[in-house]
């Protein structure tokens, strides 16, 4: 059954739009199937009887209407943006592009200024769409752009996210919108509030390139090795695991738990999945070779007086070595030479 949007039905949902905070439209969005009956009890009551109408698919077109109403700017002036994209830079973007890769030769100066137009409209100020044209140009092969900014604005994206998003992933503009509609819902409900499910998809937008099969997999693997509850905010802060074999994240795992005797709740705030495993055991060693770094025996008493694992990690070489023994940068990066061949040939 279709839905229909004239005469009543309109205005049923300006009375509704008016009632209707961001956070409920978005809750509404996730929970279509638990908010359905409560719309049509409530419409029944107020607009009479509405059996024809598809409450599951009016609910969450009702949600994603108002989440785009209320988190999206409007739209940039149309005659300001027809001056910075005109013709001739378009054309000098193209004659770069194809010098580089032969197969921009199937864009055309009209298509570029076209999507140039609906960056600008999605509220992205000129200089971050030219830094995405040196830095990420295939989004202007995408055959989808206006449809796949608009399913990102009504997911609550705005300029600043839409950039990120375009400049990790740019062949994003080739996805069918759609499906793109399908994989954020997906996402939006596994990380259940705004700002993980933001988060998530501006660090790493190529998560929308998996299937839910996929994920889910790699949730319940993750579940094994931390709490449930970490393990959403653990993907948030290092979203790559989902890519990476996961016979090397548990290495990692295991390298850190079990020989550094470091615990789960200090590797959830450390993004130690973001590491090699090759960076990992260079610093420990260097640490406990230079006295620094000792695994506690808690039977013992032991008080745990060694680094965190967040600053043997994340901090530059040169800061490391300074740190750690008033060293020289040239003398931590002499002793990981000489520590990668050292694990060469323990491993013949």
């Amino acid at each position: 059954m279709s839905v229909d949007f004239c005469g009543p039905f309109c205005a049923r949902r300006r009375y509704i739009c008016r009632k209707m905070s961001l956070f409920s439209a978005r809750q509404i969005i996730l929970q279509a199937d638990v908010f359905s009956p409560y719309l049509q009890k409530g419409w029944k009551s107020l607009f009479g009887k509405v059996d024809h109408i598809n409450l599951k698919k009016y609910t969450l077109y009702l949600g994603s209407v108002y989440i785009q109403k209320k988190c999206c700017h409007n739209e940039a002036n149309p005659g300001e943006s027809a001056k910075k994209w005109t013709p001739a830079f378009a054309g000098s973007v193209l004659e770069k592009m194809r010098a580089e890769d032969k197969t921009f030769y199937s864009v055309s100066v009209k298509d570029v200024i076209q999507k140039l137009q609906c960056l600008s409209n999605a509220q992205l100020p000129a200089d971050e769409i030219e830094e995405l044209i040196r830095e990420s140009p295939y989004f202007l092969q995408g055959k989808n752009i206006e449809p796949v900014i608009n399913v990102l604005q009504e997911h609550g994206f705005e300029g600043r996210s839409i950039f990120d998003i375009f400049m990790s992933y740019s062949r994003i503009t080739d996805e069918d919108p759609s499906n793109l509609f399908d994989s954020l819902m997906f996402m939006r409900k596994l990380y259940k509030t705004d700002r993980r499910f933001n988060n998530a998809l501006t660090a790493c937008p190529e998560m929308l390139t998996l299937t839910k099969t996929e994920i889910n997999g790699r949730i319940r693997a993750l579940q094994d090795l931390f709490k449930s509850d970490d393990v959403l905010d653990l993907t948030v802060r290092s979203p790559h695991i989902f890519f990476e074999d996961f016979e090397t994240v548990q290495e990692k795992f295991d390298y850190v738990f079990h020989t550094m005797g470091i615990s789960q709740r200090q590797m959830m705030y450390s993004d130690m999945f973001n590491y090699p495993l090759l960076h990992m055991q260079t610093r420990h060693t260097f640490l406990e070779r230079a006295g620094f770094y000792k695994k506690i025996k808690k039977d013992k008493g032991e008080i745990n007086t060694n680094p965190l694992l967040q600053d043997i990690l994340r901090l530059s070489d040169k800061v490391f070595a300074k740190k750690f023994g008033n060293m020289t940068e040239l003398d931590y990066k002499t002793f990981a030479q000489y520590f990668v061949i050292e694990l060469d040939s323990m491993n013949e």
